[in-house]
């Protein structure tokens, strides 16, 4: 099939953009043909990129500028040129470009669908905010730019599913998982010599407020064991300078810092612990990775995070927030290592794991596209 995703920014500035790569990566392997409207393309080259104008918003331009990430402007000829011969559109953020998009695809008479990578929450976390006035009116801007301009939005979890529906998304809602690539199962590395016999925590995310990393360094410092705590953020993002100060205090000093692919699978594949306790999830790319690394995951119980679907069992979870229960939680695990290391237990988290396997979501993502073109003719 000829797909076309039109996202504003195709990198690795966010899961939502990983997702989509990842997506399309799998599609071409199948032997799709694949389009891609962006305002930034991380391969200049591709010739499958069609580029339209990209622009940052004055509140929160540090933050955009960093990630790199910029919102995509419409520009007709573009949409023309990318979606020529084109099956289906698929647009996987709902801001400006997905209006211009969207229209184009059904004045083409091309099917498109949508696709749902990011909550209100997570755009005003990034601004400091907490308002339930702010976030109404963010889910009607989404609205209007997406969500009820496609008949079918695609979720990556039955919570995202949940959430559009009581936010009275009138679109089909579909939950299709991210899906956990190939390269995340479990393996034999040798523990680095600098772990030591240390107690080996691991958290792998952007460094942003509503991933809660400082909550973990507080967890860490407030457990009786945390003189034997090895802590790894591994990520970057702007709280990356603020979080190693607060790591400093550690007894042990925490590794803040973005890592290659090869560190991560090592880590994923060595630590004892993997931690999440961001309360806003869609679906949690990075807990999936090291569930399918048979890596347990202690994980934040907030009613806003789906990523509690990875828990192996209540003891994997903690009250979100609170620093306190999350030192208790890690106490825990700490007196119980055998067990948290044995064989059995990274058996329960690849058993899970095994539920969300990419080629699954791609299977189902090819239902999909094969329903809606028939659907179309």
């Amino acid at each position: 099939m000829n797909i076309v995703f039109v996202i504003d920014t195709y990198n690795d500035s966010g899961g939502g953009s990983i997702a989509t790569k990842r997506l399309v990566d799998e599609l071409k392997k199948r032997g799709h043909s694949i389009n891609i409207i962006a305002a930034i393309h991380e391969n200049q080259d591709d010739p499958n990129f069609f580029e339209v104008p990209g622009f940052v918003m004055p509140i929160g331009r540090d933050i955009q500028t960093f990630m790199n990430f910029y919102f995509g402007k419409n520009k007709k000829s573009v949409f023309l040129k990318a979606m020529q011969g084109a099956d289906i559109i698929q647009i996987q953020y709902p801001f400006l470009l997905a209006k211009g998009a969207s229209k184009m695809a059904k004045k083409l008479n091309i099917p498109v669908i949508g696709a749902f990578h990011i909550q209100p929450q997570n755009i005003l976390l990034g601004l400091g905010k907490n308002s339930k006035t702010l976030e109404k009116l963010i889910w009607r801007v989404f609205k209007h730019f997406l969500f009820n301009r496609v008949d079918t939005i695609v979720a990556p979890s039955p919570l995202a599913s949940q959430l559009l529906i009581s936010n009275r998304v009138r679109a089909n809602v579909i939950s299709i998982s991210n899906g956990i690539t190939s390269e995340y199962v479990r393996r034999k590395f040798e523990k680095p010599r600098w772990f030591r016999n240390h107690f080996v925590i691991l958290s792998v995310g952007r460094h942003a407020s509503e991933k809660r990393h400082g909550l973990i360094i507080e967890g860490i410092k407030k457990s009786k064991y945390s003189r034997d705590i090895q802590l790894i953020l591994a990520g970057r993002g702007e709280l990356t300078s603020e979080l190693k100060f607060q790591g400093s205090t550690l007894p042990i000093q925490p590794i803040i810092e973005y890592i290659s692919d090869a560190d991560k699978l090592l880590y994923l594949n060595t630590a004892d612990l993997y931690i999440h306790a961001s309360n806003i999830e869609l679906e949690s790319l990075s807990t999936a990775e090291a569930i399918g690394c048979g890596l347990p995951s202690l994980i934040s119980n907030s009613v806003f995070s789906a990523a509690s679907q990875f828990a192996i069992d209540h003891r994997f979870l903690f009250n979100a927030d609170n620093c306190d229960d999350l030192a208790a939680k890690i106490n825990y695990w700490y007196e119980n290592r055998s067990e948290l290391n044995s064989y059995e237990m990274h058996a329960k988290a690849q058993c899970i794991a095994n539920k969300f396997q990419i080629d699954d979501s791609i299977d189902k993502f090819e239902h999909l596209y094969k329903v809606i073109t028939q659907k179309n003719k």
